[in-house]
C-alpha cells in the first residue's frame, strides 16, 4: 500500500479522535478528484459523521456510494469494511433486514483482521437490536484475532461494548474486568472520542453497581469531553437519564429526554437513539407521575422498537407501557395477562427488569383479589431480594411484603419492609448530597405505606409511631457530606453570587431582567448543582433506632408532641405524653393542604394594612384547620408546650394560628427523633451571638440596630437604620420597651406608628428564583447604646472620642489597642457592663448574667461587612445567630433559596459548608419557612439544612410580613432570650406582647419555632 493511500486511511481512526476535523479533511480529499479507493474511505469518513452526529439520510447515501467505489477499486477488505459500517448506519435507520443483510455479505468478503472488525460492529448491531447472546459470540470472535494483529483501538473498542453486553444482562464483576481492559488500551491511543465513550461506559457501570455519584461525575466528564470535540451526545443523555431517575430525579429526565429527542429530530439523527430516547422519557414521566404523558411514549417506543425488530427493547417499552396504564387506573385481567408475558420474556432474555414485571403483574392481580396468581407472580418478584444493586433487591422485598399481606401475616409484612428500607438505608448512605438522600426516599415510599398500614392493624399506636418516625425525614439522620475544597466548585459559587447579585440589581434599578446574566446565572447553578450531586456520603447514619420509651420519657407530664400520619389519604394523630400515645382520626389531607393554602394566601394579604376586614376569615380558616388536622385530639393537649410534627405536605400549616395552638409554647420538628436530637444537642461554649443585617429592607432590618444598642454595640454605615436611638417602633432606647409588652415604658398598642402599605421582607417566592428588592431604607445613621466599636460600611458614625484610626479595613480601635491584640479585634466587642438595671422588662438578676454573656461576644454584620464569607465565618459555631435580610425561596431548586447579603445571595448550599451552624438561629425574613416536599416524606430548605449541622433551634417565617410589623415581634422575641427562654417560650411571648391589629397578629402567626431550643 503506498504512502498516499495510508494518508487517506488515517481518517477512519481520526473520526472518534477529532470528528470534525476529519470531516474536514475528508471533504477535502473528495474535493481533489482522488482514485476510487480514496474517494470509497472519504465517503466512509463522511458517512460515518453523518451517521453518529447528523442526518442519517445522507449518512446512507454516502455509505452506499463508498461502497460501490471500494467495489471499483477491486478491494474485498474495503468493501467489507463498508459494507459493516453501512450495516450499522441501516440499523441505526430503522432497516433491521437490510443491515443484517449487508453485514453478512461483509463478513464473506473480509478475511483475517478486517473480518475481526466486521464481526466486531455486527456485534455492536446484535446489542442495539438486544441480542446479547449473539453479540457476545462475534465480539468472542472478533477480540483474538484484533489482540493478535496489535490493533489497539478495535481491541479496546471491542472490550468495550463486551463490557456493555455484561452490564445489559446484569454481570457488573465481568463488565467492571473488561472496562478496565479497555481502560489501559486507551491511555496509550489519541483517540479523545473513543476515551469519551469509555468515560460514559465507566458511568454506566457506576450506575449498576449502585453508586449514582460515581456514575453522575463520570457522565458529566464524558459530557465535558464530548463538547470539546463538539460532537452531540444522544446516548449519554439516554444513560444520564436512567441515573437520574435512580436518584429520585425523574422530572429532570424527563426534561432531559424530551429536550434530546427534539434535537435529533432536528438533525434527522438516527431512529434507534429516538427509540430509546422515548423510551427513556415514558418511564421518566411515569416515575414523574405523568402517567398520561408515559402512555404517549411509551406507545410510539413500542411501534417503534417492533419496526426495527429490537424485541429486547420493544419488551421493555411494553413494560413501561403496561406500568402507565395500571398508574391511570385501568386494572384488568387483560393487564395481568400482559405484564406476565413482559416478565417472562424479559426473564428470557436475562434482563435485570424482569422481577419489576412480575411485582407489577402480581400488583395488579392483587387489586383485582386474583391471591393465587398474585401470589404466584409476587413469589417470582422476591427472588431478587437476596441479590443484586440495592433497587432491584428493595423490589423483591417490595414484592415479599405484598405476599405478606395478602396471606395475612402483619408480622410478615413489617420484617419485608424492614429490610427493604434497610436497604435503602444503605443506598441512601452512599449518596453525599442532601438533595439526593431526600429525593432517594421515594424508592421506598411503597414499603413505607404497607408497613404504617400493618402497624396500625396490629401494633396500636405506639407501633405506628415507630413506623412513621421510621420513613420521616431520615435525611436529617446525619449531616450531608460537606462540600469538597474544591477550587472550581468555590469559584463557580462566587461568579454565581455575582452574576446573581448583578442581575438582580438590574431588575432594581431598570425593572426589566437581564436575559444574558439570568442565562449565566443558571448555567452557574447547573455547575454548582452538579458538583454537588457528585459528592459520595461517608457518613454512616446514627445507627440508633426511634425509642418511644425514651421519648415519652423526655417529655415528661408537661409537654406533649403531636405527630401527624397519613395513612390513605386521611390524617391520624398520634398524641405522645404521660406515659403513654394515643391514636385520633382527623380529616382528609388533601382538604388540609387546600385550606392552607387559602390561610397563606389571607396572610399575604394581612401583610398590607388595609386588608384587616379579611382577618375574621383567616381565624375563621385556622379553625376548619384545627379540625381537619388535630380533629378530637385537639381537647386533649393539655396545658403545657407543645410539639407538631407534621408530615411533609403540610409544611406550610401556620400552626400557631389554630385555635387549640394560638396561646401555647408551641414548636414544629420534622420527626420526633429530631426534636429528640435537639433536645440533647448541648450549646457551644462562650455564648457567641452574630446580628446580620442585609441590604434593602423596607424597614432597614431596625430590630438589628436595636438589639446591636441593646448589647452595647454601635451600628452604621451606608444603608444604616433610620431614627433616632429610642424612636424607632419598639427601639428600648433608654429603658429598652418593647410595644405592648409588660413592664415596657412605652407599652401598649397604641406604641407602634402606622405601617407603610407594602413593606415585605422577602422577594418574590418563585421559581425562577427572581427576587424583588424592597424599599431602600431612608434617613440617617443612629447610634444605638454604648458602643465602643462601629461595624458596617464607609459610611460608618464615628467611634468614641478615644478611638484612633485602625488597619485597612476601616475600623477604629480603642486607644492604646495594639493592632492583632485578638484574632479579630474589630469584630469582637467588649462592652461597658450595662447601665440600665432591667433590660427590656427582664429581671435584673438574670438580666445581668445574659448582657454580660452577649455584649462580650456579640457580632454585628451590616452594610458591605455583611458578605457571605464573612457571614459564614461568624455563624460557624456560633451560639446564636439572628439574620434580617431579604429571603427567596426556590421551588424549582430548593437549595437555592436564599437569604440576600451585600454581595449575593446566602444559599442553602453555603449554609452545608458550615462545620457547626449556630445552636440557635432567628430568620427574621419571609418564605425562611418554606419547603419543598421532596421523596417519601422529606423537605428542602433552609430550615432542615441547618438542623443536621448542629443547630437546635430556629425561628423562620413561612409567610410574606410586613417589614416595620416584624421589629417589634423580634425585639419581644430577644427580650424573652435574655431571660433565659426557649424560642417557643419566647416567640409565644413576643406575640402576646404585639399590638392587636391584624398586621402584627398576621406577622406573629406567619413566624414559627422549629426544634428544641
Amino acid at each position: 500500500m503506498t504512502a498516499g493511500n495510508d494518508s487517506v486511511l488515517e481518517l477512519l481512526p481520526m473520526v472518534f479522535a477529532a470528528p470534525n476535523e476529519a470531516l474536514t479533511r475528508a471533504e477535502g480529499v473528495l474535493a481533489a478528484d482522488p482514485p476510487p479507493l480514496h474517494a470509497s474511505v472519504a465517503h466512509q469518513v463522511i458517512g460515518i459523521w453523518q451517521r453518529d452526529f447528523g442526518d442519517t439520510r445522507l449518512a446512507l447515501a454516502h455509505l452506499r456510494r463508498a461502497r460501490d467505489l471500494a467495489a471499483r477499486a477491486d478491494s474485498p477488505e474495503r468493501e467489507a469494511d463498508v459494507l459493516a459500517t453501512l450495516g450499522v448506519a441501516l440499523v441505526h435507520s430503522g432497516r433491521t433486514r437490510e443491515g443484517l443483510a449487508a453485514f453478512e455479505r461483509g463478513v464473506a468478503r473480509g478475511t483475517g483482521h478486517t473480518r475481526a472488525r466486521v464481526l466486531f460492529r455486527r456485534a455492536y448491531v446484535w446489542w442495539v437490536l438486544g441480542r446479547h447472546k449473539e453479540a457476545l459470540e462475534d465480539v468472542r470472535r472478533a477480540i483474538p484475532v484484533l489482540r493478535q494483529a496489535d490493533d489497539v483501538i478495535w481491541t479496546a473498542r471491542a472490550l468495550t461494548l463486551r463490557a456493555t453486553v455484561h452490564l445489559a444482562l446484569g454481570s457488573v464483576e465481568r463488565a467492571d474486568a473488561d472496562f478496565t481492559a479497555a481502560e489501559r488500551l486507551w491511555d496509550t491511543t489519541g483517540q479523545e472520542h473513543d476515551k469519551a465513550d469509555a468515560v460514559e461506559s465507566r458511568g454506566l457501570a457506576a450506575f449498576r453497581s449502585g453508586d449514582v455519584p460515581a456514575a453522575l461525575r463520570l457522565l458529566d466528564e464524558a459530557e465535558e469531553r464530548y463538547a470539546k470535540l463538539g460532537t452531540p451526545t444522544f446516548m449519554l443523555t439516554i444513560r444520564r437519564c436512567e441515573v437520574l431517575m435512580a436518584a429520585g430525579l425523574a422530572p429532570e429526565a424527563l426534561a432531559e429526554a424530551d429536550a434530546a429527542t427534539a434535537a435529533l429530530d432536528g438533525i434527522g439523527g438516527q431512529s434507534t437513539r429516538r427509540a430509546e430516547l422515548l423510551l427513556v422519557a415514558a418511564r421518566a414521566a411515569r416515575l414523574a407521575g405523568e402517567p398520561r404523558t408515559s402512555l404517549a411514549r411509551a406507545a410510539l417506543a413500542v411501534r417503534l422498537f417492533a419496526g426495527q425488530r429490537r424485541t429486547w427493547y420493544e419488551t421493555h417499552a411494553r413494560l413501561v407501557l403496561i406500568e402507565a396504564r395500571a398508574a391511570t387506573g385501568r386494572g384488568s385481567g387483560r393487564l395481568v395477562a400482559d405484564a406476565a408475558a413482559v416478565a417472562e420474556r424479559l426473564a428470557a432474555f436475562g434482563a435485570p427488569a424482569a422481577p419489576e414485571a412480575s411485582l407489577l403483574a402480581g400488583r395488579i392481580a392483587l387489586g383485582l383479589g386474583w391471591t393465587a396468581d398474585a401470589e404466584r407472580h409476587l413469589a417470582v418478584a422476591a427472588r431478587s431480594r437476596h441479590g443484586g444493586p440495592p433497587l432491584a433487591r428493595m423490589t423483591g422485598w417490595a414484592a415479599q411484603a405484598l405476599r405478606a399481606r395478602a396471606a395475612g401475616s402483619a408480622r410478615g409484612v413489617l420484617e419485608a419492609c424492614r429490610r427493604g428500607l434497610d436497604v435503602l438505608d444503605d443506598h441512601r448512605m452512599t449518596l453525599g448530597a442532601s438533595e439526593l438522600r431526600a429525593r432517594a426516599t421515594a424508592q421506598g415510599a411503597e414499603l413505607a405505606a404497607l408497613a404504617q398500614e400493618a402497624s396500625l392493624v396490629s401494633g396500636g399506636p405506639r407501633r405506628l409511631l415507630v413506623w412513621s418516625e421510621r420513613w420521616r425525614a431520615t435525611v436529617l439522620t446525619a449531616p450531608p457530606t460537606r462540600p469538597p475544597a474544591d477550587p472550581a466548585l468555590l469559584s463557580g459559587m462566587t461568579a454565581f453570587r455575582e452574576i446573581a447579585a448583578r442581575a438582580e440589581a438590574a431588575r432594581t434599578d431598570g425593572g426589566r431582567p437581564v436575559p444574558a446574566l439570568e442565562r449565566e446565572q443558571r448555567r452557574l447553578e447547573r455547575e454548582i448543582r452538579s458538583r454537588t450531586l457528585h459528592m459520595r456520603g461517608g457518613a454512616p447514619g446514627d445507627g440508633d433506632r426511634f425509642d418511644v420509651g425514651r421519648l415519652l420519657r423526655r417529655l415528661g407530664d408537661g409537654v406533649r408532641l403531636v405527630e401527624l400520619a397519613v395513612l390513605d389519604g386521611r390524617v391520624h394523630v398520634l398524641l405522645c405524653g404521660q406515659g403513654r400515645v394515643r391514636r385520633f382520626e382527623a380529616g382528609l389531607l388533601a382538604e388540609a393542604e387546600r385550606e392552607a393554602e387559602h390561610v397563606q394566601a389571607g396572610l399575604r394579604r394581612l401583610a398590607h394594612p388595609g386588608a384587616e376586614a379579611r382577618l375574621p376569615l383567616v381565624e375563621a380558616a385556622g379553625a376548619r384547620l384545627q379540625e381537619l388536622l388535630l380533629g378530637p385530639a385537639a381537647a386533649h393537649l393539655g396545658s403545657g408546650p407543645v410539639v407538631v410534627v407534621p408530615p411533609g405536605r403540610l409544611h406550610r400549616v401556620p400552626w400557631a394560628l389554630l385555635p387549640a395552638l394560638r396561646e401555647r409554647v408551641l414548636s414544629v420538628s420534622p420527626s420526633a427523633s429530631s426534636w429528640l436530637r435537639a433536645r440533647d444537642t448541648a450549646p457551644p461554649p462562650g455564648g457567641r451571638q452574630v446580628l446580620v443585617r442585609g441590604p434593602g429592607l423596607a424597614s432597614g432590618g431596625a430590630e438589628v440596630t436595636e438589639l446591636a444598642g441593646r448589647y452595647g454595640v454601635r451600628t452604621g454605615g451606608a444603608g444604616g437604620v433610620p431614627g433616632a436611638a429610642g424612636a424607632a417602633p419598639g427601639a428600648p432606647g433608654a429603658a429598652g420597651a418593647v410595644p405592648g409588652a409588660p413592664g415596657g415604658a412605652s407599652g401598649g398598642p397604641g406604641a407602634v406608628p402606622g405601617l407603610p402599605g407594602a413593606g415585605r421582607r422577602c422577594g418574590e417566592s418563585e421559581t425562577d428564583g427572581r427576587a424583588v428588592a424592597g424599599p431602600q431604607p431612608t434617613g440617617t445613621d443612629r447610634e444605638a447604646g454604648p458602643a465602643t466599636r462601629a461595624v458596617g460600611g464607609s459610611g460608618e458614625a464615628p467611634g468614641p472620642s478615644d478611638a484612633v484610626p485602625g488597619g485597612s479595613d476601616g475600623t477604629r480601635r480603642p486607644a492604646g489597642e495594639r493592632p492583632g491584640a485578638t484574632a479579630d479585634a474589630h469584630r469582637r466587642v467588649e462592652a461597658e457592663p450595662d447601665p440600665r438595671p432591667d433590660v427590656a422588662g427582664v429581671h435584673p438578676a438574670r438580666a445581668a448574667a445574659s448582657y454580660a454573656r452577649d455584649v462580650s461576644r456579640t457580632t454585628v454584620l451590616e452594610g458591605d461587612a455583611a458578605r457571605v464569607p464573612r457571614v459564614l465565618r461568624e455563624l460557624d459555631g456560633a451560639a446564636s445567630a439572628h439574620i434580617a435580610a431579604h429571603g427567596t425561596f426556590r421551588a424549582d431548586s430548593p437549595l437555592f433559596s436564599s437569604l440576600r447579603m451585600a454581595d449575593g445571595p446566602l444559599i442553602v448550599h453555603d449554609f452545608e459548608r458550615l462545620d457547626r451552624s449556630p445552636y440557635r438561629i432567628i430568620l427574621s425574613c419571609c418564605d425562611t419557612a418554606r419547603f419543598a416536599s421532596v421523596g417519601a416524606d422529606e423537605l428542602l430548605g433552609l430550615v432542615t439544612a441547618l438542623l443536621p449541622l448542629g443547630t437546635a433551634g430556629v425561628v423562620a417565617c413561612s409567610a410574606p410580613v410586613n417589614d416595620e410589623a416584624v421589629v417589634p415581634l423580634m425585639l419581644a422575641l430577644h427580650k424573652g432570650l435574655d431571660a433565659g427562654l426557649s424560642l417557643a417560650e419566647a416567640l409565644r411571648d413576643a406575640r402576646a406582647a404585639l399590638p392587636d391589629d391584624a398586621v402584627h397578629r398576621a406577622t406573629g402567626w406567619a413566624f414559627s419555632a422549629f426544634g428544641a431550643a
